[in-house]
């Protein structure tokens, strides 16, 4: 083999690498946030039926999982958007410790947005590249 073929088969493997590197990343971002949404779509039930009990239980299951997967994260993303998904998750806790209805319900809903924007922003898009 000649130099050259080295040369292409050595950029054809790196890029290869590259890719499946990115995808597995968008994959895992992407799992991992289905997992805290559907938390947070639970946890938006029972505040919209006003079972609070229920809410704040469904919010401790959110934040094991949150704090497994917020290492992970950190890793992977830029630490401000763990930052609002934080303190996002803290003012909720506190909305349906108080039981208030809206604020709780907005809040949820900022922080369902929080959490799937990663992925999104992580993904391959032209919005992303431009």
């Amino acid at each position: 083999m000649n130099t050259n073929t080295k040369t292409i088969i050595l950029i054809s493997i790196l890029l290869i690498v590259i890719i499946l590197s990115g995808s597995l990343t968008l994959y895992y971002l992407e799992r991992s946030a289905g997992i805290l949404e559907y938390s947070v779509i639970s946890a938006s039930k029972s505040v919209s039926d006003k079972q609070w009990t229920s809410a704040e239980k469904q919010l401790e299951e959110f934040n094991k999982n949150w704090d497994r997967t917020k290492y992970y994260w950190a890793m992977l993303v830029d630490h401000f958007e763990i930052d609002n998904i934080d303190d996002s998750f803290t003012k909720t806790k506190m909305y349906v410790e108080s039981e208030d209805y809206s604020s709780a319900l907005a809040e949820l809903e900022a922080l369902k947005y929080y959490i799937l924007h990663i992925p999104k922003k992580e993904s391959f898009s032209f919005e992303n590249i431009f």
